[in-house]
């Protein structure tokens, strides 16, 4: 067994002030926690958030003198350098902007937007303004994961299947325990989404397309594809255009999505939400001609918790075989080292990555995602 430390380097000139915009659920089941832990990198010192039952539980949570503030421009007053945005994904495009305005640097929760009109204007405002926008693609600051990653792309040439499965509860017990509050009844989705949801996908879409595209596919499958596009970078091979077939099941609580790049790699992905079973089951196997690499996460909340990868390789011809496991010590989540990285880079420390921040997945990949996440909407019948 391989014990994975996941470390990343804090930045050397001090605590980054932030400013947290929208102090929801998912705020405060991972980042608000993280934060607490991490005063040495990131320094919460303001919050733009409306709802007085969530701003009291900031406080009370650990963070009494963080300003309340009504926009990005009195965070930065406030001295704020930098927004870590954790509203809906509908309200996105115009926070992350007015962010963008303030000269403000942004870690966007996922889905950043699964507009794809939106996501162009988003670009253009990080061009204009000069400052990053950061995707919490926060599974890939996972290192059992990057190095589930980097196997894949080694093996990518031999590569025959890629299989994702997801069992997922999405029920408020899933997170009770986190919130200082009681989590908001699983329902449908509110007017604002709705009226983004037509605009994403168009008049013609129906409502089991516009369920799909909102939950299965751009609220969790979008991570997997983020992380099957990371493995495919530079090869040449897309899932953009090669889709095969997108169908749901049980009253659209199941979402199936098949590709095949080339002729010789088929990826299988499915989403089921089953709010009866208890715990999240994430599982990713990759089956190359002479090995087969199986990723298992737990639930993106869990802390006391990690991923294990387990990678068999053969040799044929000698007979011989070789199993390694691969895991990371707890509290090493994807949240955290997301922070830390993301804290790293606004502190101009180095780090790899083609595009946004250091590290970290930016707005091009972003709409790559989207895109086929709203092709597979599109087709589901």
């Amino acid at each position: 067994m391989d014990l994975l430390s996941g470390a990343v380097t804090p930045p050397t000139g001090g605590p980054v002030p932030v400013v947290l915009i929208g102090a929801g659920k998912v705020a405060h089941a991972a980042h608000l926690r993280e934060l607490r832990d991490l005063r040495h990198v990131l320094r919460l010192v303001a919050v733009v958030e409306n709802d007085p039952v969530h701003l009291a539980a900031v406080r009370a949570g650990g963070f009494p003198d963080a300003a309340v503030c009504g926009s990005p421009e009195e965070a930065v007053r406030a001295g704020a350098r930098a927004a870590l945005v954790c509203t809906p994904w509908w309200t996105h495009r115009e926070v992350v902007g007015a962010c963008l305005e303030a000269g403000l640097p942004v870690l966007c929760e996922k889905p950043v937007s699964l507009d794809l009109a939106e996501i162009d204007q988003l670009l253009a405002a990080e061009e204009r303004a000069g400052v990053p926008v950061a995707a919490g693609y926060m599974k890939r600051h996972d290192p059992v994961v990057a190095r589930f990653i980097d196997h894949c792309r080694a093996e990518l040439p031999r590569a025959r299947r890629f299989e994702i499965d997801i069992h997922d509860p999405n029920a408020p017990h899933q997170v009770a325990h986190l919130l200082p509050y009681p989590p908001q009844p699983f329902g449908p989705q509110p007017p604002a989404a709705e009226r983004a949801l037509r605009r994403a996908l168009g008049a013609a879409a129906g409502s089991v397309q516009r369920e799909a595209y909102a939950r299965g596919l751009g609220g969790s499958l979008i991570h997997q594809v983020n992380i099957v596009h990371a493995v495919l970078a530079g090869s040449g091979l897309r899932l953009d255009g090669r889709l095969l077939h997108a169908d749901q099941w049980a009253d659209g609580a199941g979402i199936g999505v098949r590709w095949r790049p080339d002729r010789m790699l088929l990826i299988d992905a499915t989403h089921l939400r089953v709010p009866e079973h208890r715990r999240y089951r994430e599982t990713l196997e990759f089956t190359a001609e002479t090995s087969v690499a199986t990723l298992g996460l737990p639930s993106p909340y869990a802390r006391d918790e990690s991923a294990t990868l387990t990678v068999e390789t053969w040799d044929a011809r000698g007979a011989q075989s070789e199993r390694r496991t691969y895991t990371a010590e707890p509290g090493r989540t994807g949240f955290r080292q997301q922070l830390l990285a993301w804290a790293a880079s606004l502190s101009g420390e180095p780090g790899p990555g083609p595009a946004g921040p250091p590290g970290l997945p930016g707005l091009l990949e972003v709409r790559e995602d989207a895109r086929v996440m709203r092709e597979a909407a599109l087709r589901l019948a």
